[in-house]
């Protein structure tokens, strides 16, 4: 008599679940913070290994540790994606980049779509509710919320919760942050930690025992109801580059990541983009681009000035490159007027390009951004108050004028 072997990783889902034993099992499902399901777990080439235990008269259960290559594979979940392609639900991140690169900008963006139920740019999102663990400066993010909220229409109920406090992220206080997570009463599919310097519960930020016992406690997060994503926002190490954005901590904060997102601008100010370094548990993805706009967020101070903010928001490919391209136009006016006009002030070249805004106010923060990035090429430089122009920039100027 022929013996007809079902392979397990070609066999239809229909033969495949005819052959193994169903056993109850507890995922994420949607909005409702999750649900008990039945699958079938146990492979096909064996039945209940209790059973098989008793058979061989074992009970103490020792011999279940071990199991065969089909139950093994039998039980895996394919990825539950956040936001498709690059977080996943029930994992641990560090996102990292240099101050003014966009880390808190982009989250807030991230964590409103999500909370939403909008896509993060072209990319799907699943719809599900965000905390945002305010550290670092829950003022400024007051102000960033509201223009969110103002840019891109959304109600009070569109906006993520948040936690607006610092506090050492012990054992024992993330323990008491999981209740109060649960007592939202809501399923949470993402957590927003900024900054992970902010909640730091040790004496040395190179320590790597501290900072491995950190990381494990920021994973305890993970098991809130709904099973979250962590994010935690980073600072590199010291003289970090674009090649070297690894989160400060030492290496016991690394290894205990799922993996370690990057912000990096080339145009600070201008656009930032989102890719990893280091390490990712899953599969590679295109960077995505976003733009960073300055916002005014309907409020002013007491000096009757408008409050400004700024938003962040992907762009594609082609509107990065026409941005980075638009950015060196600016860059390259500025430095003409800085050059025929070495008295003016940052109002004057920004009337005389054009640059005017709210109340016809001229855009100084459009001159300054443009100015810094001078400085950073060595194209201009500052003395007794004032700008001009740098040899290197009047080779500049004779390059652009050429092409």
């Amino acid at each position: 008599m022929s013996v007809t072997e079902v392979d397990p990783l070609s066999a239809t889902d229909a033969a495949w679940s005819q052959k193994q034993p169903v056993v109850a099992r507890h995922l994420p499902n949607g909005h409702d913070g999750g649900s008990t399901t039945t699958e079938p777990l146990a492979g096909i080439y064996g039945t209940d290994p209790k059973k098989k235990d008793e058979e061989r008269g074992d009970t103490s259960g020792a011999a279940r540790r071990i199991v065969t290559g089909a139950d093994f594979i039998a039980s895996y979940a394919a990825p539950y994606w956040l936001i498709d392609g690059i977080v996943q639900r029930g994992r641990l991140y560090s996102c990292t980049s240099l101050t003014a690169h966009g880390k808190t900008a982009v989250w807030l963006y991230n964590g409103c779509m999500i909370h939403a139920g909008r896509k993060v740019g072209h990319l799907n999102a699943e719809h599900i509710n965000v905390v945002f663990l305010a550290g670092e400066n829950p003022e400024d993010l007051k102000a960033r919320t509201i223009g969110m909220a103002r840019t891109f229409n959304l109600t009070p109920e569109q906006l993520p919760y948040v936690l607006p406090a610092t506090f050492p992220m012990t054992e024992e206080s993330a323990e008491e942050l999981r209740r109060n997570i649960a007592a939202l009463g809501v399923p949470v599919g993402l957590i927003i930690c900024d900054t992970a310097a902010s909640f730091f519960p040790g004496d040395d930020e190179n320590n790597n025992v501290q900072n491995g016992q950190y990381a494990r406690t920021l994973r305890t997060l993970t098991a809130c109801p709904g099973n979250p994503a962590v994010v935690a926002l980073c600072h590199p190490v010291k003289g970090a580059g674009r090649e070297n954005l690894l989160p400060r901590g030492g290496g016991a904060f690394l290894n205990e990541l799922d993996g370690n997102l990057t912000l990096w601008s080339d145009q600070l100010g201008e656009t930032t983009t989102l890719h990893w370094q280091g390490k990712i548990r899953g599969p590679d993805f295109d960077p995505v681009t976003y733009r960073l706009k300055p916002v005014d967020i309907g409020k002013q101070d007491k000096h009757k000035r408008d409050i400004l903010t700024v938003v962040a928001h992907p762009i594609d490919e082609i509107q990065a490159t026409h941005q980075a391209a638009q950015n060196v136009a600016n860059e390259d006016a500025v430095l003409r007027a800085i050059r025929d006009n070495p008295k003016w002030s940052l109002a004057d070249i920004a009337r005389h390009l054009g640059w005017i805004g709210y109340q016809d106010k001229p855009e100084r923060w459009r001159v300054q951004r443009a100015i810094k990035a001078l400085e950073r090429e060595k194209l201009v430089r500052k003395f007794r108050g004032k700008y001009s122009i740098t040899e290197a920039g009047k080779t500049a100027l004779e390059e652009a004028k050429k092409n």
